[in-house]
């Protein structure tokens, strides 16, 4: 397990210090299919109902066409079972395979198992949650073809949970900031200031707006806390504002946070 722990800290590390949301699923998922002896892997990042939701498999292998392209193969996927009642019902986030979660004899029995059996050829799935709040459950669904997997797997897994957490909030990040840095309304809503905000200010508001610390938005940008807090001075300078609450709410009045996570207005001004 260390080996394979310290091979996904490593890319962790690199995740975090990119600045291409399409690269960081490459290179999370093709390590989780290696430690964890999988075929493909099922990364659900959006929010799926059974009849609708685009399906995102990866695999080193190509995929079977009636696999990627069956709509009942997709609804049984986007109907979450077993995990949605374990995941989405319960404050549990243990990574656990579907037979472990309804029992061996019930998982195999079922349509779902049946339908993936027929599509991928594989037999048993494993999901690993990433921990968050709300109704709406992410994470990834690890197939294999042989045996089910072990508790050194959920041991694992459980492990790079966290790094699997992190990863994805700078995804989710990185995308916001390109669909802000792209949209026109954005671009006009900087223009709009009496001084513009610089690439690297808008990067440090994004953070900023996620509740982050001067820390940790300097490990997300690769610049020390001290450059952090040069980038805060002139957010709070161009935008009129003497906190964090202020400065950020006052970017989503201008316009400027299009595509983020609105913050919590309960949000206490702190320094950063």
């Amino acid at each position: 397990m260390p080996d394979r722990y310290a091979r996904m800290l490593d890319l962790a590390v690199e995740v975090m210090s990119t600045e291409a949301p399409d690269s960081v699923w490459p290179l999370l998922t093709e390590e989780l299919l290696t430690a964890l002896d999988g075929e493909l892997v099922v990364v659900k990042e959006v929010p799926w109902t059974r009849e609708q939701g685009r399906v995102v498999i990866r695999s080193p292998r190509p995929v079977p066409a009636v696999g990627v392209g069956d709509d009942s193969v997709q609804a049984h996927i986007r109907s979450g079972y077993p995990f949605v009642d374990r995941y989405g019902a319960s404050a549990g986030w243990t990574p656990q395979s579907a037979a472990r979660v309804v029992g061996a004899r019930t998982w195999q029995n079922s349509p779902t198992a049946d339908a993936l059996r027929q599509a991928f050829g594989t037999r048993h799935v494993f999901g690993l949650p990433v921990p968050g709040r709300g109704p709406h459950v992410s994470g990834f669904l690890v197939h294999r073809s042989g045996g089910d997997f072990s508790r050194h797997d959920e041991r694992y897994a459980a492990r790079v949970q966290p790094l699997l957490k992190a990863a994805t909030a700078h995804r989710s990040l990185l995308t916001a900031l390109r669909a802000s840095s792209g949209s026109e309304l954005g671009r006009q809503a900087n223009r709009a200031l009496a001084t513009p905000l610089t690439p690297r200010e808008t990067n440090v508001l994004h953070l900023l707006a996620t509740g982050v610390t001067a820390e940790v938005i300097g490990r997300r940008l690769g610049i020390s806390p001290r450059t952090v807090h040069k980038h805060l001075g002139a957010l709070y300078r161009k935008l009129g504002a003497a906190d964090r609450l202020s400065v950020v709410l006052r970017a989503q009045d201008a316009g400027l946070l299009a595509g983020a996570t609105r913050v919590d207005n309960s949000l206490t001004p702190r320094g950063c």
